[in-house]
């Protein structure tokens, strides 16, 4: 049973939402690049711990894991993400990106809205519920992961080694519910040629005559569209050869594609199709190889890895039995029409929906201004996130969601 009132929960919101603005500007201000977590995921643990969390432990790869007991109810997670991308221009920004600074009733700084925001809000929301004695359906459990923006290492490995009954992914949703996204391949295209002297081209074989053709082509790709979350696109993104001399012809030369796919296509099939277009782009004497490229990563906890560089698709009906829950229980707790929409990029969720556990998303912010240097969150949204966060723990928690 969830004994508590939308004006309560209102109410304990209003009461923490000084500590909430204050614990976002200090993770603000905690440098965490990926694999450069260690700091900011001391913070976190310390101020679960200050909530009264009844377990905080990290992973072998450095996921921090919070859990607050409660009925015997469906165990919810709340999951965010400890690493975020490069400040860039630090020059470029209204306030350093690093200050943490409340200024006109937003929080500035790389990572307000993605998401360390999002992460104070999901620790206060079910911290204030511990600690104001509610009850609870089920277990809460809000997880932080490592290395999110460079490939979900962390929600990997979480995806393998532990398991909740459902999770909100807290990616900045506008405070209206995500109920999937396309995946995302990176693809590296390979060409092998003969490396010659630039003064005798006639001599070598030039893997740049083969790509220009594949790139000119790449618009005759099939593209897949999906009726929930459009179509799948590809995009070129880096080059690089094996020479540095502008007056050599390289030996070899790699192109990376950003492939953006739907639940319809296999990584497989994707990699099938670029192959067979790069192979009729191929000239005498050249070859052609398409892989899903693949990084190593090391955790700050030395936990080490060598992953594809794969975030799978996931997305839920519109009248999934979870995403009506969630969107009746926010637009009851928020006081307003709550939309369902899907996100253009991809979030931990895959890895998690992919092993088994329906995921939805909701999360304070505007996406657009994700990794660009008007990065902010607005603190009315921020506290309006905590309130629903409450209020998906109680009500995703009372019954089984699972189709």
């Amino acid at each position: 049973m969830y004994d508590i009132s939308n004006q309560e929960l209102w109410n304990l919101a209003g009461l923490h939402r000084e500590a909430l603005v204050d614990f976002a500007c200090r993770l603000i201000r905690v440098p965490s690049l990926s694999g450069q977590e260690g700091d900011v995921a001391a913070l976190v643990q310390a101020e679960m711990r200050r909530l009264a969390f009844d377990e905080v432990v990290v992973d072998a790869a450095g996921n921090v894991i919070g859990r607050v007991c409660g009925g015997d109810g469906q165990t919810v997670a709340l999951l965010s993400h400890l690493d975020v991308v490069d400040v860039g221009d630090a020059t470029a920004w209204s306030f350093h990106p690093h200050a943490g600074a409340a200024h006109e009733g937003a929080i500035w700084g790389r990572g307000a809205m993605d998401m360390k925001g999002s992460l104070a809000a999901q620790i206060y929301a079910a911290g204030a519920l511990r600690v104001a004695g509610v009850s609870r359906p089920g277990d809460a459990i809000v997880v932080s992961t490592v290395m999110e923006e460079v490939g979900g290492l962390g929600a990997h490995h979480l995806a393998r080694t532990w398991r909740a009954d459902c999770a909100v992914i807290g990616e900045a949703s506008g405070l209206d519910v995500s109920r999937g996204h396309r995946g995302r391949i990176e693809l590296e295209v390979t060409v092998t040629g003969r490396s010659v002297h630039a003064s005798v081209p006639t001599r070598g074989v030039n893997p740049h005559q083969v790509l220009a053709r594949f790139i000119a082509r790449l618009p005759e790709l099939d593209m897949t569209n999906d009726a929930s979350l459009g179509p799948s696109n590809v995009a070129p993104t880096l080059y690089y050869c094996d020479q540095t001399s502008a007056n050599v012809i390289p030996g070899r030369c790699t192109l990376h594609l950003d492939w953006r796919y739907v639940p319809a296509e296999s990584p497989a099939a994707i990699v099938t199709q670029v192959q067979a277009l790069l192979d009729d782009c191929l000239i005498p004497g050249s070859q052609g190889e398409v892989r899903i490229a693949a990084h190593h990563r090391q955790t700050y906890t030395g936990y080490q890895e060598t992953l594809p560089l794969l975030s799978p698709a996931f997305v839920r009906a519109e009248d999934d039995p979870l995403i009506v829950a969630a969107a009746g229980a926010l637009a009851t707790a928020l006081g307003r029409p709550v939309g369902v929409k899907t996100w253009g990029f991809t979030t931990d969720g895959g890895h998690l929906a992919q092993a088994g556990i329906p995921c939805l998303g909701f999360g304070p912010g505007d996406e657009t201004l994700a990794h660009t240097v008007r990065e902010h969150l607005p603190i009315d949204e921020l506290v309006s996130s905590m309130v629903g966060y409450m209020a998906l723990l109680g009500r995703l928690g009372q019954v089984s969601l699972r189709r």
